[in-house]
């Protein structure tokens, strides 16, 4: 779940979606922009009970926000079909995306905090950053291509990973990125050694329940859908 805070922050020419939308575009449009995308990713179509929790807020608060997205062109909003961005709103989450992640790449590389403890404070501070000062981070960074978690810095490329929660038993397996950043979930993937470029074999797996039985580094564990699934895998050449 996002961080959030009250202040609103200007937003940089360069981040709003045209010139005629100046002062429309805060820190909390961004916000749902960004979670929508981020949902998008995960389930396709968004229903608004879904925003609403990612967000922290009630779904009348989130249900008032869509439709003012929506009056922005953001977003398409079809009753009973759910929530789309559309090719603007999209650009602008992919955009602050990648601003995103190059805050956290920033924050572990040159500021050497735990890749654990950057999501929230990349959250915080991608609403400073004009896109043009990103490509100086990015520069000075020697150009990386993933974020401390594995996801790419540009949140369009493919990077050809699937859930490990569709893994057969079997299957020796590499770890490409983990895309729940919360605090608490990567402690404990980082516990299981199950980081990105960690190699998996999977052992077993139970038929009904989608328990994974797997071996990294030598150490066993069993892990449920609900933590394969934000674990993205490539077979092992």
């Amino acid at each position: 779940m996002r961080s959030r805070t009250a202040i609103q922050l200007r937003v940089p020419e360069v981040c709003r979606p045209n010139a005629t939308r100046e002062g429309q575009v805060n820190e909390t449009i961004q916000e749902y922009i960004e979670g929508i995308y981020r949902l998008q990713e995960e389930v396709g179509r968004v229903a608004t009970n879904e925003v609403a929790q990612y967000m922290g807020v009630s779904p009348a608060s989130a249900s008032i926000m869509l439709k003012r997205l929506a009056e922005l062109g953001f977003v398409e909003h079809t009753p009973y079909r759910g929530i789309l961005l559309t090719e603007e709103g999209r650009n602008l989450a992919q955009g602050l995306l990648r601003i995103h992640r190059l805050t956290e790449r920033l924050l572990t590389d040159i500021i050497g905090l735990p890749w654990n403890d950057v999501h929230d404070f990349a959250c915080k501070l991608e609403h400073y950053i004009a896109p043009e000062i990103a490509d100086k981070i990015a520069a000075a960074l020697n150009y990386p291509s993933t974020c401390p978690h594995g996801n790419p810095i540009d949140p369009t490329v493919d990077d050809g990973s699937w859930r490990l929660s569709d893994a057969e038993a079997g299957m020796e397996l590499l770890v490409i990125k983990i895309t729940d950043e919360r605090r608490e979930f990567l402690e404990y993937i980082e516990q299981l050694q199950l980081v990105p470029g960690a190699q998996v074999e999977v052992m077993n797996r139970t038929p009904f329940d989608g328990l994974i039985q797997i071996n990294v580094d030598g150490m066993q564990h069993t892990i449920g859908p609900e933590v394969a699934r934000y674990v993205w895998v490539r077979e092992a050449k």
